[in-house]
């Protein structure tokens, strides 16, 4: 990713956090949270009705606090994933309330194709945590719907999870369940996700669970972002700024609760369409805020999250697959330590496919041995058998082809390399069909993961509980 982002070398980062700090001295961010606002004031801070100030030693402290790695354990110890260093771990879309037909047709989501997204990464090779809302469906009550959504997140699979960032109410629940499961919380379970406003400001509602979360140790992705030319600068240059600035402001509240709170550096931005006024998300803009995202990630010394396979078509075409691979593969080049949206999502945030779903798993793969690290041993030099097989012999039956034949190359489900022969006299010629034809043999070949039948139904009656008592 260096010749997307030549100029951003340690100079240009070093004028982003400059300016930064200007801001977050300068203007402030909003916070129009009383109890937030209370913990700014115990530690000095300067607050000005409903915005804090911050001096640039209150960052430096916060930012030596941050974890640069960690652990977050699922509930099969399997599946546990690293969070820094060298890894590049994926979770599905996260938050769009439609679904795609294969027709076009957009529908509002339901709980039960929640549930089937949850039985896809349970079966996925590539997917290595589910998000808290593959979708937000439409036929639960608002007011619970994360508890409705969190039951079968923990239920159908056992992979890590991210725990609901929608109100103290949700996060807390989301500890509760997550209690049950592992008892103590004394490590991290559940990986959570706090939105910033733009410009410079937090709702309420988030700053919330922030601080449910970051004082229960669990770890959170601080994110912000802005549309470029309406709620931030047109220029990238002043994008970067207005949402690192109110990253940093995140980061520096989770940190005053649980000093070495477990934090991921989150950053995007998307130009305003100036046609229709509308927001896009799969722009060369958009590519380089993944790529920026991981740079300010290694800046901070703290893992860095990005956005995933996103388009703004509606359907598995072209466009889709432009866009999408656009977008994975600088965020598996720029170093970045957490993808979301690496499957499913459509139509600019606002749908998931199931076929896109399954087209994106072949995307992620494809990225992930992208990034894996050459082998450079003796066995994989050959040298002995480059000697013996010379200058006019092959290795296709060789020992050596034969062991490594099954893993040594990347391996698609669903993208097709037949010739055109067989491909022409395929009856699933075009893609999304090939996908459909795949999430049929997935779905049928699920198995719920195991689970003590009296935990899950403490699970199952504390949801219920709490949606009659909410």
């Amino acid at each position: 990713m260096n010749r997307a982002i030549m100029n951003l070398d340690k100079t240009s980062l070093d004028r982003i956090h400059a300016y930064s700090l200007e801001l977050l001295r300068d203007i402030g961010i909003r916070f129009p949270n009383a109890k937030a606002l209370a913990i700014f004031k115990k530690h000095g801070f300067r607050v000005d009705g409903s915005m804090v100030h911050f001096e640039a030693q209150d960052i430096q402290r916060a930012l030596q606090a941050v974890p640069a790695a960690f652990t977050i354990e699922a509930r099969n110890p399997s599946r546990n994933i690293r969070i820094g260093e060298t890894n590049f771990v994926l979770a599905p879309g996260y938050g769009p309330p439609f679904m795609i037909e294969p027709s076009g047709e957009k529908r509002k989501a339901t709980l039960a194709d929640l549930e089937i997204l949850c039985k896809l990464v349970q079966t996925s090779k590539y997917i290595d945590f589910n998000s808290s809302i593959v979708v937000q469906p439409h036929d639960v009550p608002v007011e619970t719907a994360h508890l409705d959504m969190l039951l079968p997140t923990l239920i159908l699979t056992d992979k890590p999870i991210m725990g609901s960032s929608a109100s103290e109410a949700a996060a807390r629940d989301s500890l509760q369940l997550a209690q049950m499961i592992w008892g103590r919380l004394d490590k991290p379970v559940m990986l959570s996700l706090i939105n910033s406003l733009s410009p410079l400001q937090y709702a309420s509602e988030s700053v919330d669970a922030l601080m449910v979360y970051a004082a229960a140790r669990q770890p959170l992705i601080i994110h912000s972002a802005c549309m470029l030319g309406s709620t931030g600068p047109i220029t990238m240059a002043g994008s970067l700024v207005i949402s690192n600035a109110t990253t940093l402001a995140g980061i520096c509240l989770a940190e005053l609760i649980n000093p070495g709170a477990p934090l991921v550096y989150g950053l995007a931005g998307s130009p305003t369409d100036m046609y229709t006024g509308g927001y896009i998300s799969s722009t060369p803009e958009d590519v380089k805020h993944v790529a920026i995202a991981g740079a300010m990630g290694r800046y901070y010394n703290m893992p860095s999250r990005s956005q995933g396979a996103l388009t703004d078509s509606f359907c598995l075409d072209y466009q889709a697959g432009m866009e999408s691979t656009a977008m994975m593969t600088a965020a598996a080049l720029s170093g970045v330590h957490v993808c979301l949206h690496a499957c499913g999502t459509c139509g600019s945030l606002l749908a998931m496919s199931f076929e896109k779903f399954i087209a994106d798993e072949d995307l992620c793969g494809a990225v992930k041995k992208l990034i894996h690290p050459i082998e450079m041993t003796d066995d994989a030099f050959a040298l002995d058998l480059i000697k013996d097989v010379g200058a006019c012999g092959n290795y296709l039956t060789e020992a050596h082809t034969l062991n490594r034949c099954r893993d040594e190359f990347f391996i698609p489900d669903l993208i097709s390399r037949a010739s055109h022969d067989d491909w022409f006299e395929t009856p699933s010629q075009e893609i999304s069909a090939r996908a459909r034809n795949l999430l049929e043999k997935r779905l049928a070949q699920y198995e719920k993961p195991q689970m003590d039948p009296k935990l899950e139904k403490h699970l199952i009656q504390y949801v219920a509980d709490r949606k009659h008592n909410p």
